[in-house]
């Protein structure tokens, strides 16, 4: 009896620009048009009929009481599974990685995954809000995990969204890396460029445009400072309309289906964890355990090295979080390779929690062409918190799929231990990681830290509001430097230098 492989068959993405689609539709008619592109795709209408679990992945840019019944209502079948997931960019490589362990075990045919957003459509509060009104009462049940991204003390110190805390993590890295400020706002805007090149030869990037490392890395009023040390044109877009889905199935119903053998891309390798939860817990902000244990196992069940991959899509909300990834990864930052095959998030667009869905069918289109060379796909959620990755390939594995060391991956994972909290700080602290958050008009609106105790304990802290002060920082190494720090009475702590 030949052996099962999860295969990819069908594909769909969309961009809906405005000027081009005027009629832009709600996010689920989005994924309905990608869905079925992914049924003609692959060959077989049937395959949608014979789908027994759908899942549509969070959306921002609408709120519907029951998103999976009403897509399958849409698409006129009725899988036996339908599901709804909780909020993280890790989603779309978890649900391909989950899939396949059903598709291989037996206990799944054919699964569609669809992720969409209409944000352009969505009304300006709805837009404005994307991240406070997740999880009401009203909300619809989830699958995965729906904890908030950052405990109430971070959130008071404004370690509250990965704008805020992915600057952190760069500044940390650039002191660890020993650049100059001057030194890395180059390297920025260089990497960002390729980036911005990438997505301009891309026809379904939101941004169109190849961007210079000079316009990218040049603060003016239409590329504002937003948290230092990146600007506007560094932060990842999420106002788009863009929709895509994968079918996944296995090499067994992809014959009986007759969907071509050119059309199928092989799953050779998946992995997920979870580092712990808060950033408070972490060891630091120049590493992350969760990325290196994750692309570790994904490599070792694929059989392959790192410097095996052809084509890498790391998730690049920010570029601190690829940056990052490639370290780990035993990547050499200065001379890295195209990291992306979309144009990243802040190029190509970020369509909320769906964003790796599109790196996917990228993946998909390019290895069908040339099916023996080998893709690396990563998906983060919150900040390195929740980690995904997935190797494909238009070769068939020699090797049955089967993920038995997960679980001594996220043992090792949650055994680790951070250097302790302590919530009302008071004394010498050295900062560990800092950023400078800037207002719509681009002035310098507050500063957070997190810093180290004398005893090695971190705290968080903020600065009070001197405009003198901010540009100190975002101009001299503020990494290492010490302050005095207080308790915060009722409000953060403070932190004076």
């Amino acid at each position: 009896m030949p052996v099962v492989h999860p295969v990819i068959v069908g594909i769909g993405q969309i961009t809906y620009h405005p000027e081009e689609h005027p009629d832009t539709p709600y996010p689920l008619q989005l994924a309905k048009r990608v869905v079925e592109a992914a049924a003609e795709d692959c060959g077989s209408r049937a395959v949608l009929s014979r789908a027994d679990s759908v899942t549509v992945i969070n959306m921002f840019s609408h709120a519907y009481g029951d998103p999976a019944g009403q897509f399958c209502e849409m698409l006129g079948i009725g899988p036996r599974v339908r599901e709804y997931t909780a909020m993280g960019g890790n989603t779309p490589q978890w649900l391909v990685n989950r899939a396949a362990d059903r598709i291989a075990r037996g206990t799944l045919s054919v699964a569609i995954l669809a992720g969409s957003e209409a944000m352009l459509y969505a009304p300006a509060q709805t837009r404005d809000n994307w991240l406070q009104d997740i999880g009401g009462s009203d909300a619809p049940e989830m699958i995965g995990d729906t904890r908030w991204g950052s405990t109430p003390h971070e959130m008071l110190h404004h370690a509250r969204y990965p704008l805020e805390v992915y600057p952190l993590y760069e500044n940390a890295l650039r002191a660890a890396r020993g650049m100059s400020i001057a030194e890395n706002r180059a390297f920025l805007a260089e990497y960002c460029a390729r980036f911005s090149k990438i997505a301009s030869e891309n026809p379904r990037a939101w941004f169109r445009k190849a961007r210079s490392s000079v316009e990218i890395g040049t603060v003016t009023d239409r590329n504002r400072m937003v948290n230092f040390p990146y600007t506007k044109y560094m932060n990842p877009i999420m106002n788009v309309n863009q929709a895509a889905a994968v079918i996944v199935t296995g090499t067994d119903t992809a014959r009986r289906l007759g969907i071509p053998r050119d059309k199928w891309v092989y799953l050779h390798g998946g992995a997920d964890g979870t580092d712990r939860w808060f950033l408070s817990e972490r060891d630091d902000f120049t590493s992350s355990p969760v990325v290196r244990e994750v692309a570790s196992a994904c490599l070792s069940m694929a059989g392959r090295q790192i410097g095996e991959m052809d084509l890498f899509d790391l998730y690049s909300c920010f570029p601190s979080a690829t940056l990052l990834q490639a370290r780990e990864m035993g990547l050499d930052l200065e001379s890295l390779p195209p990291l992306t095959i979309t144009g990243g998030l802040p190029y190509f667009g970020g369509p909320g929690n769906s964003y790796t869905l599109h790196a996917i069918v990228e993946a998909v289109e390019r290895l069908r062409k040339a099916p023996d060379r080998f893709s690396f796909i990563s998906a983060l959620g919150w900040y390195f918190t929740k980690f995904s990755a997935g190797i494909y390939s238009g070769r068939e594995p020699g090797r049955p799929w089967d993920r038995k060391g997960r679980d001594a991956v996220q043992q090792r994972l949650d055994s680790g231990r951070g250097p302790g909290l302590e919530t009302a700080p008071k004394g010498t602290a050295a900062v560990e990681a800092y950023t400078v958050m800037h207002d719509r008009r681009g002035e310098p609106d507050y500063a957070i830290i997190a810093a180290r105790l004398e005893s090695g304990k971190r705290c968080w802290a903020m600065t009070e509001k001197d405009p003198e002060l901010f540009r100190a920082m975002e101009e001299e190494e503020f990494v290492g430097k010490r302050g005095r720090v207080v308790p915060g009475d009722g409000g953060p702590n403070l932190i004076a230098f």
